[in-house]
């Protein structure tokens, strides 16, 4: 449950609860069957990178792609580099989106939620991992009522037309900023790897499915953060706490995706206040092109080039697997043809 709870976190950013992506990926009356399709890829890539956490066994997505891509590292470790600048000026310019509810005072809110991030990417993020724990499900739990409360009861799905192409992009852009994560994880069992992204699959389809129905019983598909506006819908209540339930995601997907960074950056400087600084420079010059333009435009990038790491994963999977079947199938050779030769002897 904690490694499903991880795959679920990490698609959970701001992007997902606020509903932005939904609407960038699917349109403002997103097809809710789409969602389902989106279940059996998340499962799908969920699997592929925790088997291929379980056989490199390293603990650092450097090392991880050193042994998946080989001589191509550099390019693999350069995609992960403008994936998590990408995804800090996304969460930078939520920042000041979520501060212009109140007061547009841009860009000084993602300055100083910016410099937070430094300070603790500095010191260690123990503190956001133990307290993902308790956090996502409180997201979960809390995207599942405001959705549910937004539906129009009867409710008639609209047929919108199902997007292939948007829906494997989604997928595989979520799941690229998951896989740095999951293919250092290497103590489950293979039963334990099937049933953990089932969990995970489920839980995530059924959260899109409710975002979807909200989004078809509401014309929230103009805003910034669609999620506020149908929260809105409910009452006062429930629009303060969708607020910090957004902010949470914000905050925790930024300290990942600067985290990130920090670590590469901190092998070429020798202070770390440097290292931090160049981070948060260019993360706000991403951010500053605002929240729906980021999303919008550069995440179908990242899952564009997303697709390719994904592809190659798997080539790697499969191309280990049949390398270690041959060296089983020779080993079995040697004994048998040694154990004849005993006998003859």
């Amino acid at each position: 449950m904690s490694v499903a709870m991880l795959i679920v976190g990490t698609m959970i950013g701001a992007g997902f609860a606020s509903g932005k992506e939904v609407v960038a990926f699917f349109g403002a009356k997103p097809n809710m069957f789409s969602a389902l399709i989106m279940g059996v890829l998340v499962f799908g890539c969920s699997v592929l990178f925790l088997f291929v956490g379980r056989r490199v066994k390293k603990t650092d997505i450097g090392e991880v792609n050193g042994a998946v891509f080989g001589k191509a590292r550099p390019f693999a470790d350069v995609f992960m580099l403008f994936n998590s600048t990408t995804v800090l000026g996304a969460m930078l310019a939520a920042t000041d989106s979520l501060a212009a509810e109140f007061i547009d005072i841009r860009p000084v809110a993602s300055i100083v939620v910016g410099l937070l991030c430094a300070i603790i990417a500095i010191k260690g993020l123990n503190g956001v991992i133990k307290a993902n724990a308790v956090l996502v499900p409180l997201m979960i739990a809390f995207l599942c009522v405001c959705s549910i409360v937004a539906i129009d009861f009867p409710f008639r799905p609209q047929s919108a037309p199902i997007r292939p192409y948007s829906i494997i992009l989604y997928v595989s852009m979520n799941m690229i900023l998951g896989g740095s994560v999951l293919t250092t994880v290497h103590n489950l069992s293979p039963r334990e790897i099937v049933l953990t992204s089932a969990v995970a699959a489920a839980v995530v389809s059924a959260l899109l499915m409710l975002i979807m129905g909200a989004l078809q019983s509401c014309s929230a598909s103009h805003a910034d953060m669609p999620m506020l506006l149908i929260a809105l819908k409910s009452g006062k209540p429930m629009y303060f706490v969708c607020l910090p339930i957004i902010g949470a995601s914000v905050f925790t997907t930024m300290l990942s995706a600067f985290k990130s960074l920090f670590d590469y950056l901190s092998g070429f400087f020798k202070h770390k206040i440097i290292a931090a600084g160049i981070v948060l420079i260019g993360g706000l010059a991403v951010g500053a092109f605002s929240f729906t333009t980021v999303v919008s435009n550069m995440y179908p990038i990242v899952g564009g080039i997303g697709l390719a790491y994904i592809a190659w994963s798997g080539w790697y999977l499969f191309r280990t697997r049949v390398k270690r079947k041959i060296k089983t199938k020779a080993k079995r050779i040697k004994r048998k043809i040694k154990a004849k030769a005993g006998v003859n002897t």
